[in-house]
């Protein structure tokens, strides 16, 4: 008989022994499969997007763990931080489960003008909420908007050359009637014109110390207070005053014959095409107006976007046919939805769109007088209007 054969008591115990281990190890990995396999978080999941859906933290209630806590924030806030968060948030379009297993779950979530984000929520024993990545990283997002809103410039400093360049005072008529109030900044009736148009909210001031850098590089220009924006910078919008008191609408597309009515006096003034510059909503305004008229020789566009709803079609369209010389630029974040607006359109080398190698500025504040970050704006500006000559 081989040697290598065991029949004797010690070698069948041994056999029973390696048996027992093998069917104790069956057992407890068909435990764990039978676990997972019961793992199941779509109520929990369901009465979070309800929550988002009545922008309300009543729905998820029952299913937050007191140790759920944001950042700093002590976990008696959280309940309160649940119900801003759901409240300020844009419409909720679709949250999904992506997959799940003991203690975690990923979802996928598609807001309004958020797009698609996917994040973990993360549970106890008894299947409430321990952590909710979503809003930790909207949180952690606002701390960082607000610190580089901190580092940035929030007007306009007008310094020397603002007392090298002076601007004049004037008024014109948009095609309702309504007075229309400018700055302008003249240093040549022979040299080029441009016109600066704000954003939501602002006024000419906007361009304080922008114009006179314009007039240094040897270009008139003119700012306008439109009826769509409001008091920046402790200056009044004249235009925006005399609209309410005329009980006129003061909407963003309110505001085109504004911007017409300036092209109109500049051109009268001038006899030369008018080299049209928008801030935000101004800068889609500029290139839909741009595109149809024919006293604008070129756009140069800070943070345009599709602001306008179904009364305008969408930027993209515009991109598709126009043939003027164009610069659109925007912040880095804003850049993505800007190429995407563009995309497909076959640009010329008059035609471009400048992204930040920083994070960047929405509108023309990004190239106000000691912005961070503001010399990569100038120097695209500069080159561009250099190239229309």
């Amino acid at each position: 008989m081989p040697k290598n054969i065991s029949t004797g008591k010690k070698g069948q115990l041994d056999m029973n022994h390696k048996m027992k281990i093998l069917f104790t190890l069956s057992i407890t990995c068909l435990s764990i499969v039978a676990s997972y396999a019961q793992v199941d978080y779509s109520k929990q999941v369901e009465a979070l997007k309800k929550s988002f859906e009545t922008k309300s933290s009543e729905a998820i209630k029952p299913y937050v763990s007191q140790a759920l806590s944001f950042g700093t924030y002590p976990a008696g806030a959280t309940i309160q931080i649940l119900g801003q968060v759901f409240n300020n948030l844009p419409k909720l379009n679709s949250l999904d489960i992506i997959s799940q297993k003991q203690g975690e779950a990923s979802v996928k979530y598609n807001f309004n003008g958020l797009g698609d984000r996917s994040s973990k929520l993360f549970f106890d024993d008894q299947g409430k909420l321990t952590k909710l990545e979503l809003v930790d990283n909207l949180l952690k997002e606002q701390a960082e908007a607000q610190a580089a809103l901190a580092r940035q410039k929030q007007t306009p400093t007008p310094g020397p050359l603002a007392e090298k360049y002076p601007y004049k005072e004037v008024k014109f008529k948009a095609k309702d009637g309504l007075e229309i109030e400018a700055n302008l900044y003249e240093i040549d009736i022979d040299k080029p014109v441009i016109l600066l148009c704000h954003q939501a909210g602002y006024n000419k001031f906007e361009y304080a110390d922008i114009a006179p850098k314009l007039n240094e590089f040897g270009f008139n220009v003119m700012a306008i207070d439109q009826r769509s924006g409001g008091t920046f910078g402790g200056q009044n919008n004249a235009t925006f005053e005399r609209a309410k008191a005329s009980k006129l609408e003061t909407g963003f597309l309110n505001a085109e014959q504004d911007i017409e009515a300036a092209i109109d006096f500049l051109y009268e003034k001038y006899g030369k095409e008018v080299i049209l510059w928008g801030s935000s909503y101004s800068s889609s305004l500029a290139l839909f107006i741009g595109a149809a008229n024919d006293k604008v020789s070129a756009m140069i566009s800070f943070s345009p976007g599709d602001y306008f709803g179904d009364a305008k079609p969408s930027l993209s369209t515009v991109f598709q046919s126009l043939e003027k010389p164009f610069l659109i630029t925007s912040s880095k974040e804003e850049a993505k939805v800007l190429s995407s607006l563009i995309a497909g359109a076959k640009l010329s080398k008059m035609q471009s769109q400048f992204i930040p190698q920083g994070e960047g500025y929405h509108g023309s504040r990004a190239l106000w007088e000691g912005q961070e970050g503001g010399a990569e704006y100038w120097s695209q500006v500069i080159e561009f209007l250099r190239s229309l000559n």
